[in-house]
């Protein structure tokens, strides 16, 4: 049933990859447009480089003409259209760049004698946000002059906070639900190597010098605010309702756990079908960079998987790591594991030497596929000349494979690579990269855990391993999503999803959901326990349990896989969408 009232939801990544939460409305956007229909707009940041692939621009509507006459900010641009990720929902995209240059300064002092947003050194990533999120707010005023039913805002993180604030500031009668995902001083907190958990649990050290402590002043201020005054506050997981409950010192109204896209979530069949694909343009990635310096066959070998923003402590890629060079020890000679690290930072290029190896692989197996496909075509000719020339093609073939296979291995003075790719920046900085090299991880013949680091976004038509995030999931054994502050915890879901055997930790949402909720036994989907637990203890049971599933047979891990997408097919938006929908009903009653 459509719903009787109109939804706007504001989110910095509507319409602007980032990170989570582009994540959580896109994989729910069918479910919104199924309750509201045509009654549904999005409001994101404009980003040229990614509206140019998410965004398609169209006439808009009347009602939004109408708003758009009589929004009244100088120096704000405004872009209607189809957010086309999100199954095209409409879309305004707001550029408030000039707005921001020529105003910020102005809605800094109104929000701090308003709310007391103390943003007096506030660094240049809060001015950003601060403008377009007010800039929001104005042109939802104007909307709600233009529309025949009731208004609602949806509103995500601080980003979104001042269109929440101008609607308060300004009393414009139209609700606003706002959800955290995470709070900024506990993920600043985290992330400088602290244990959010502990904090909470015994209000350890939490007072009002901490936003400062840790350079999130004035967005954890204009978290707190936003909570405070909007019609309804919602946040992701009972972890994240804990945290603002001491935090924000505000409790949350409700829970709306985030949930996947079932509909359009490929089936057990398309998924093995996928990971076939998957699995063979990854083989012959990993056949063009071994096979130059020594023998390696990977088509066999487990796949571990970690991935996401690089927060090195915070998304635990410091413990993956760690049990990675003691299951490098603990495996026999005739064992091979090859880890997958996808977590994005700066680039160049990819190196000199990966590029040759990868066009002398690939003319190797060009020449060697016409070989075979001409012996084929011989093979199958007239008998009287298969007789004559059946010899010399056979020999053409093992001449050409030793010529090309000569030429592939020549001797080369160091191992391949952790990492294909060119950083932006020194080697020896990087964190995952002097990990490896401190866990003795670097891809020599010896080693029986092989590496790649690949410091970029997954996607299809990219110059190496030309696959998608879904499609790396999919080809892998088990994804490792080992954070050590995770409110909810998209990644293991997904892992689970796309039948990934999953890691997840007890400091996440989503495995307190799966502990607290799920009837059955949670097969495929493994809690590593992080809570009270010595460090050294935690990485021993992680590179114990990488070792299990690296000597369990494929039948046993194939009944993993089909366990862990059962599991994740409890997290369809169509459990969580009623929440939302509550939520709304609540704020309207607010009113």
């Amino acid at each position: 049933m459509v719903q009787s009232y109109f939804l706007a939801e504001v989110s910095f990544e509507a319409g602007n990859k980032v990170g989570g939460i582009w994540t959580v409305l896109t994989s729910k956007s069918a479910y919104v447009k199924n309750a509201f229909g045509d009654n549904y707009l999005t409001i994101g940041f404009y980003n040229p480089s990614q509206a140019a692939v998410e965004f398609m621009e169209s006439p808009p509507p009347q009602y939004i003409r109408d708003a758009i006459t009589d929004f009244k900010l100088d120096g704000v641009k405004l872009y209607f259209g189809k957010w086309v990720s999100a199954n095209d929902a409409n879309i305004i995209l707001i550029d408030a760049k000039e707005f921001e240059q020529m105003h910020v300064n102005e809605i800094k002092g109104e929000f701090w004698k308003l709310f007391g947003i103390d943003s007096l050194n506030s660094p240049e990533d809060y001015n950003e946000p601060l403008a377009w999120s007010y800039a929001a707010g104005a042109f939802l005023e104007a909307l709600s002059k233009h529309l025949n039913m009731k208004l609602v805002v949806q509103a995500h993180e601080w980003l979104s906070g001042g269109a929440v604030l101008y609607l308060k500031s300004k009393n414009v009668p139209v609700p606003s639900n706002f959800t955290i995902h995470a709070t900024v001083l506990g993920r600043a907190y985290s992330y400088s190597g602290g244990d959010v958990f502990t904090l909470i649990k015994g209000n350890l050290g939490l007072d009002s010098t901490m936003p400062y402590k840790y350079g999130v002043a004035a967005k954890h201020l204009t978290e707190k605010a936003c909570a405070t005054n909007a019609t309804v506050f919602t946040v992701v997981s009972d972890v994240v309702k804990r945290e603002a409950e001491v935090i924000l010192g505000k409790k949350a109204d409700f829970v709306v756990p985030n949930g996947i896209d079932l509909m359009n979530m490929p089936d057990q069949d398309e998924l093995e079908r996928m990971r076939f694909g998957a699995m063979t343009k990854f083989n012959s990635f990993l056949n063009s960079y071994f096979l130059p310096y020594y023998d390696f066959d990977g088509k066999d070998a487990p796949v571990f998987f970690t991935g996401g923003r690089y927060e090195f402590y915070d998304k635990g890629f410091d413990l993956f790591i760690d049990a990675l060079g003691k299951l490098d020890k603990m495996l026999a000679d005739d064992n091979y594991v090859v880890a997958l690290i996808a977590v994005p930072t700066g680039t160049i290029g990819v190196k000199n030497e990966v590029v040759a190896n990868y066009l002398t692989y690939l003319s190797i197996k060009s020449s060697l596929d016409d070989d075979l496909k001409n012996f084929d075509e011989l093979v199958s000719s007239d008998p009287n000349i298969l007789a004559s020339n059946l010899d010399k093609a056979y020999s053409k073939i093992l001449n050409d494979a030793r010529r090309l296979v000569s030429q592939l291995r020549r001797p080369k003075p160091t191992n391949p690579p952790d990492c294909p790719l060119m950083l932006s920046y020194p080697e020896d900085s990087d964190l995952i990269i002097s990990k490896l090299k401190q866990n003795g991880l670097e891809n020599s013949i010896n080693n029986r855990v092989k590496v790649v680091f690949y410091p970029k976004f997954l996607t299809v038509g990219d110059e190496l391993l030309n696959i998608t995030y879904n499609e790396a999931l999919a080809l892998s054994t088990a994804g490792f999503f080992l954070s050590k502050y995770e409110p909810f915890g998209y990644t293991p879901l997904e892992a689970a999803a796309y039948m990934s055997v999953s890691f997840t930790t007890d400091h996440s949402g989503f495995s307190e959901y799966c502990v607290n909720f799920m009837k059955t036994e949670l097969k495929g989907v493994f809690v590593e326990k992080l809570t009270g637990q010595k460090r050294e203890d935690v990485v021993a049971k992680i590179s114990e349990d990488m070792l299990r599933l690296a000597v369990t047979s494929k039948e046993d891990i194939t009944r993993y896989k089909i366990a862990a997408r059962k599991l994740a097919e409890n997290f369809g938006w169509e459990k969580f969408m009623p929440i939302y929908l509550n939520a709304y009903d609540s704020a309207l009653k607010k009113l």
